[in-house]
């Protein structure tokens, strides 16, 4: 009855250490799930910014002299 066990290490239950172990390991799997290679970041570079003034300018959404200012905002 007094033998060493996993749960049971010099007279202490240690099942807050199994705890806090499966935790960090369902953390870490969910960081590397929403984290896979190839998702296109959230952030638009300038060349897209661009590239939607083109359309909003060739659609006639707005003017020249307005695309230009925005151009220049960029």
């Amino acid at each position: 009855m007094h033998g060493c066990y996993y749960g049971n290490i010099f007279g202490w239950s240690a099942w807050w250490v199994e705890m806090l172990v499966s935790a960090l390991a369902v953390i870490f799997i969910a960081c590397l799930i929403f984290r896979l290679p190839g998702r296109k970041r959230s952030n638009p570079d300038r060349r897209d910014s661009l590239n939607i003034l083109k359309c909003r300018l060739a659609s006639g959404e707005i003017t020249l002299e307005e695309f230009e200012k925005l151009k220049e905002a960029l």
